[in-house]
């Protein structure tokens, strides 16, 4: 039987196997990578990280993390990604697991529109990784950073351009995108599609033909089309009257909320309330998706200095 490698979840149950990991490895390799602890720590506390368990079979045997948006690159290579943290166990090292690995990151997210990948290593290091990514096809940028080489690695051409997922606008940098499983069921499945891609900046999971759900660190969030489940209750051939449900989607300061606004209205969002400082300490936004469902973007304001002593 052939082996197959897969991503998974990190939860409880992998969380402590996973993060041993890091234990196999040479002391050189642990000058160039942090420990899986840490990059756990990490990519919680970040809203824009992807990070996975690499699974052989049912093995755990390394780790991959990435950051979805990266502002410093240029508009014309966006959307981009950043390979923050990558590692294979030491015993699975020199079988061909790491290019697999990377063959899976790029087939995914060319599906989404992707054109570039950007990572950085200590190329001096005796055990480096700068070798391994050279091969695959990364580029040396000639560029540093914290004392390590910048490498870039472009997206080949989506082999039909015509299924290709049109890269999403981003009028999100500043919206933490953080939403078991929301469904969205509509009439207007291409519509609503493209809302929540392209405008709310979500990345898709995986398509059917009437139904889709969009990647999330923790909460499974899909459009779905009415007819799909007429078969099983005429219920859900009844449109909703009025507003069928509310979102919430934080940013990281007060300040943010304006120019989130502002871009995602640009972007194809409906004006519904402009920001506004609000009793319960906090600055908020409202807007509105293509079937009238409005939804919010806030931040806590900081808090009044008291008079007292």
């Amino acid at each position: 039987m052939t082996e197959t490698l897969e991503f998974r979840e990190i939860n409880d149950e992998n969380c402590r196997e996973v993060i041993k990991l890091s234990d196999t490895l040479t002391e050189s390799q642990k000058k160039c990578v942090a420990t899986n602890a840490i990059s756990i720590a990490q990519g919680g506390i970040s809203g824009y990280s992807w990070f996975r368990a690499i699974y052989l079979q049912d093995k755990p045997i390394g780790f991959v993390m990435l950051d979805l948006y990266i502002d410093e690159i240029p508009e014309q290579e966006q959307p981009s990604l950043y390979l923050w943290r990558f590692m294979i166990a030491r015993q699975w090292q020199g079988k061909g697991y790491g290019k697999q690995v990377l063959d899976m990151i790029v087939n995914y997210f060319q599906k989404q529109g992707a054109r570039t990948m950007y990572t950085s290593c200590v190329e001096k290091e005796e055990d480096s990784p700068y070798n391994f990514y050279m091969k695959y096809g990364f580029i040396d940028t000639g560029k540093e950073a914290a004392g390590e080489e910048i490498l870039k690695y472009d997206f080949p051409p989506p082999p039909d351009p015509e299924t290709q997922v049109k890269p999403a606008p981003r009028p999100w940098e500043f919206m933490i995108p953080n939403i078991a499983l929301i469904t969205i069921w509509t009439d207007q499945f291409q519509v609503m599609k493209n809302f929540y891609h392209k405008v709310m900046g979500l990345y898709i999971k995986t398509e059917h033909e009437n139904y889709l759900e969009f990647e999330h660190n923790k909460v499974r969030f899909a459009i779905c089309d009415r007819k799909v489940m007429k078969e099983a209750s005429p219920e859900f051939e009844k449109k909703a009257d009025g507003v069928s449900f509310s979102l919430a989607f934080p940013c990281f300061k007060p300040e943010h909320v304006d120019i989130t606004y502002e871009r995602l209205v640009k972007h194809g969002a409906g004006a519904v309330a402009s920001p506004q400082n609000m009793p319960w300490n906090q600055r908020m936004a409202l807007f509105s998706d293509p079937e009238g469902n409005i939804h919010e973007v806030f931040a806590e304001l900081k808090p009044e200095k008291s008079d007292s002593n």
